[in-house]
């Protein structure tokens, strides 16, 4: 089943993108709740002051209508015109009615400026028609219109109405209409009041653009004043009821679309402060992180891209603003030398190894037909009865065997490595007899420990070669131990190491790993040199004189863990 890989993004513009987000979001949400608040605050301010208006507006109206109720039922209290209404019915002198109704309609409502005009209609055909207009009104349109259109319509509507006072709406104009009783309390006029629109109109001016008044049944707003015929089509929000005796009056308004920008302009300007001081931070922010993250990761990448190519100890030369990507820095470069380190080692290694199998190779004359030369000798020597020497070419070919690594085996358990010792002292004892003696001290545990091909052995050649067989023989040490996490083996014999073996000794070991200056095959030389590529600083040699006439030779490397 193969697995759903998502694609990997960029890390730079996730960063990006999130510093934004913290600048951005942040702003927006604190925009976003001082708009709420303010919208909450503006609209519990607008709405109690709507109330307080609303309140103070319905009583103005309620005291301007109550005026106009209490002016028109004064005309009936004050029986001037009935008076000179009964006058008339008496002698019918139509002059004396209309002076004297023109006179107490003049004495009355002549300076009141609540009203255009006021008209007495008689019911009866007295053929006279009183009234009185405003000192601001002039000329007699006014009067003749109502007179020829208004007034037949309003009597007619009246003839129902008692006493009651009706409203009525004419061309936009407001008409209070209330009958005048005689005697036997039967309508004999009416009484009309032309209201001034603009003065009642006006208290709407402390009131929001959408509002309306319902008297009865008129509408009145800022457009002026219309008859009800069908429910309004319009909404309010707010309602409001006033307190008129007998009537319904009712203002309903709805609050302007909150808009905080035109309501509040210095919060235009503070917006647009904050967002122009918040750019330049963001720009600077994004500049900061560019320097301090993306170059030093772009870095890092490219690093990274030249050790995958195989630049194997690629150093990073630049140098980052910060702690923590210097730190990163130095541990990339430390990886690198190591790993190029470990990559030489591991190569030179095995360059070593293939050099000393050559030597080795050199140093023999076609190894392979000399091994099973020597076979044939073994033979030979077994059937001739001769196990001396048969036992000699066995240890001998042991010997060409350990030389030859058929197997490649770079490491061999510390029993096999110590056989190649025994094979080849075997040999020298023939050589030397009895005069070499051999003291052993092996840690028996170790046995199955992995130690280096040929690491032992050419310590104990060198012990012989240089001292023991010079003297003819001595005493030969050979030691294997453990100290803590390392194998420690040693070689130690009679002998001295003069100031001129000392200085070669201290050359040798000193050499790099690369160095041909020093010659030699497989013995010391090449001993130091598998150390250092196997196991670098852990790894040691040490060949020095242990006593007054005593050379040791130690080796020291790390267990296998």
């Amino acid at each position: 089943m193969t697995p759903i890989t998502r694609p990997l993004h960029s890390l730079r513009r996730r960063l990006v993108i999130t510093i934004l987000l913290c600048w951005v979001v942040p702003i927006v949400m604190i925009v976003a709740l001082a708009g709420y608040l303010l919208r909450a605050n503006y609209e519990n301010e607008m709405t109690r002051r709507l109330e307080t208006d609303a309140a103070y507006t319905l009583q103005q109206l309620e005291a301007q209508l109550g005026t106009a109720f209490a002016d028109s039922k004064s005309v009936s209290y004050d029986g001037v015109v009935r008076t000179a209404y009964r006058a008339w019915q008496q002698d019918g002198d139509n002059a004396a009615l209309y002076r004297s109704v023109n006179e107490y309609l003049a004495q009355s409502f002549g300076r009141e400026e609540r009203y255009k005009a006021v008209f007495i209609s008689f019911w009866d055909e007295v053929g006279i028609y009183p009234y009185v207009m405003s000192s601001g009104i002039s000329g007699y349109s006014l009067p003749r219109n109502y007179h020829r259109s208004t007034e037949p319509e309003l009597l007619d509507a009246m003839r129902d109405a008692d006493t009651a006072i009706r409203f009525f709406t004419v061309d936009g104009d407001l008409y209070i209409a209330r009958n005048l009783l005689d005697n036997r309390f039967q309508p004999y006029a009416t009484v009309v009041q032309l209201v001034d629109g603009e003065h009642l109109l006006g208290v709407l001016d402390a009131l929001p653009e959408k509002t309306r008044f319902v008297l009865d049944s008129l509408e009145m707003d800022r457009s002026g004043l219309r008859q009800l015929t069908a429910e309004p089509t319009e909404t309010y929000d707010y309602h409001f009821a006033g307190d008129l005796p007998d009537h319904t009056l009712t203002l309903d308004a709805s609050l302007a679309p909150y808009d905080i920008f035109r309501d509040m302009p210095w919060l235009r300007d503070a917006v647009l402060a904050v967002v122009l001081l918040v750019l330049p931070l963001l720009g600077v922010m994004i500049l900061l992180f560019r320097r301090h993250v993306t170059r030093p990761v772009d870095v890092l990448v490219d690093a990274t891209s030249h050790l995958q190519n195989g630049e194997r100890g690629y150093q990073i030369e630049a140098r980052p603003m910060s702690r923590e990507f210097q730190r990163i820095y130095e541990h990339f470069n430390s990886m690198s030398a190591e790993l190029k380190n470990q990559f030489e080692r591991s190569y030179l290694e095995q360059q070593a190894l293939q050099q000393a199998r050559v030597k080795a190779l050199q140093s023999q004359i076609n190894p392979h037909f000399l091994n099973n030369t020597l076979e044939v000798i073994n033979w030979e020597a077994r059937l001739s009865g001769n196990e001396r020497v048969s036992a000699m070419i066995e240890a001998l070919s042991v010997m060409l065997n350990a030389a030859l690594d058929r197997d490649g085996r770079g490491q061999i358990p510390l029993r096999e490595e110590l056989g190649y010792v025994d094979a080849y002292l075997y040999i020298i004892r023939e050589r030397l007899g009895e005069r070499l003696r051999i003291e052993r001290e092996i840690d028996e545990s170790m046995l199955d420990e992995p130690v280096p091909r040929l690491i032992l052995q050419p310590l104990v050649e060198n012990a012989v070669e240089h001292d023991l067989t010079a003297r003819r023989g001595g005493l030969l040490s050979i030691r294997a131990r453990r100290e803590g996490d390392y194998i420690v083996l040693e070689a130690e014999h009679d002998g001295t190491l003069t100031a001129e073996d000392l200085e070669r000794v201290e050359e040798m070991l000193s050499s790099s790993v690369t160095d041909t200056a020093v010659s030699g095959q497989v013995g010391i030389r090449n001993v130091k040199q598998r150390l250092d590529l196997l196991y670098g600083r852990d790894g040691s040699l040490i060949l020095c004189q242990s006593g007054a006439d005593h050379v040791l030779a130690r080796v020291r490397f790390p267990a296998a863990k």
